[in-house]
């Protein structure tokens, strides 16, 4: 049975993902990019990035499909001449006063700590995208100076009902419960609410923040990191993709898809 008669939505991080881990370049999955949008695909951004930074790609991409931001904390539907925001975690503002309050104890520096230059310093991006990156509606990233107090730093979160994730780049305060997986969910439901279709989901990602993604669709696909290693992953039926970045994205879905 070929897959296009089925039913399917692909689910994306996207640094070190769909976006080259230096350089963010997408170049390379051009192919099935064309190819998912050409069939009506629905390829859903979910990543750890802002609602205005992923408005930003996705007007590269020309997407005009739901996305999830935040590492899952909040859910982004376009909607008339906008888009419906549907909340899965905290606001900002009791992020941000919890982390005032661990960093009395616990060295770290936030996105709200640092200016657009500093973001831009450790993300390679520009500042026009920095600030993008440090307009936050649910959660922190942020640099844990002493890694070996990450467990300490998780057990403070937990008490406030909060938690850490680790992602490419930085760690991340979250709501606890949140991840990219309730929030992917949450979508498959409204795709076959609003299709009565079922369908089958594919996802693909490189870091920590998203083993939970991995674990909720049909066929999960493990990017790389830049070295050519693979996260410690233990789940079963995992794919790994041969190449990092774009170009493994590219090659898995192209054989996902039996694309010539």
């Amino acid at each position: 049975m070929s897959m296009l008669k089925e039913k399917i939505i692909i689910f994306t991080d996207l640094d070190g993902t769909l976006l080259d881990h230096t350089t963010y370049s997408f170049e390379v999955a051009l192919p099935m990019l064309d190819f998912i949008k050409t069939h009506k695909i629905p390829l859903i951004i979910v990543t750890s990035k802002t609602r205005n930074e992923v408005l930003r790609i996705q007007k590269v991409l020309n997407l005009e499909s739901p996305f999830i931001v935040e590492n899952g904390a909040g859910i982004f539907i376009p909607y008339k001449e906008g888009h419906e925001m549907i909340s899965m975690g905290y606001d900002y503002r009791y992020i941000r006063a919890s982390f005032l309050k661990y960093a009395k104890s616990v060295p770290m520096h936030g996105f709200f700590d640092m200016d657009d230059e500093e973001v831009a310093r450790y993300t390679n991006l520009s500042l026009e995208n920095a600030s993008d990156a440090r307009k936050r509606i649910f959660t922190e990233p942020f640099i844990l100076k002493d890694e070996s107090r990450f467990d300490e730093l998780k057990k403070m979160a937990n008490a406030d009902k909060l938690d850490i994730v680790k992602g490419g780049r930085f760690c991340h305060l979250i709501t606890r419960g949140q991840d990219k997986a309730n929030a992917i969910k949450y979508l498959i439901k409204y795709y076959g609410k609003n299709s009565k279709h079922s369908f089958k989901t594919i996802a693909l990602g490189d870091s920590a923040n998203d083993l939970s993604m991995l674990k909720s669709v049909d066929t999960p696909v493990l990017i790389p990191h830049p070295d050519g290693s693979y996260l410690e992953c233990d789940i079963k039926n995992v794919i790994k993709a041969s190449f990092p970045g774009p170009a493994g994205w590219n090659a898995v879905l192209k054989e996902y898809f039996n694309v010539k």
